[in-house]
């Protein structure tokens, strides 16, 4: 157990299973290697995936499944080494704010074992937007299947 601080929960203690290590950049934060995944709360989809490191570091995220059940990511294009995708937490980065309509990034999703707690950003070669909206129509979410949770 440890204390970090958070940039939108404050300090709070974490259990170094519920760490997840980037073996796998994610695309410029080279040196974030440790973060932990929290809620936004308990009643939304939203995640944090915030920085073991850098308190001020906390994207949003996303299970792009949840609001694009078509998702999917190609197998042969991830390592190996994350084992088989029924192992994988799949998760979206979220732009939220400044004006703009709220986005995630479908080209280039966080992928997790959810064992291991191993993984990082891949950019796909399937033709998925970087900012698809997330609320493209003002109808009642996909009760489609998730990929992640609060524990991946």
């Amino acid at each position: 157990m440890r204390t970090i601080d958070t940039r939108f929960h404050g300090p709070i203690t974490v259990d170094d299973r519920d760490l997840l290590y980037i073996d796998y950049e994610i695309l410029g934060f080279s040196r974030e290697r440790e973060f932990v995944l929290l809620p936004h709360r308990h009643d939304s989809p939203f995640l944090y995936l915030q920085s073991t490191m850098t308190p001020s570091l906390a994207f949003i995220c996303i299970d792009p499944l949840l609001r694009f059940p078509q998702y999917q990511v190609p197998q042969d294009e991830i390592p190996a080494a994350l084992g088989d995708p029924s192992q994988w937490a799949v998760l979206a980065l979220c732009t939220i704010g400044n004006g703009y309509p709220p986005t995630m990034n479908l080209r280039s999703p966080l992928i997790f074992n959810r064992e291991t707690r191993h993984g990082g950003q891949f950019v796909l070669s399937l033709p998925y937007p970087v900012q698809y909206p997330l609320f493209p129509s003002e109808g009642a979410p996909s009760e489609a299947p998730s990929h992640a949770g609060t524990h991946p």
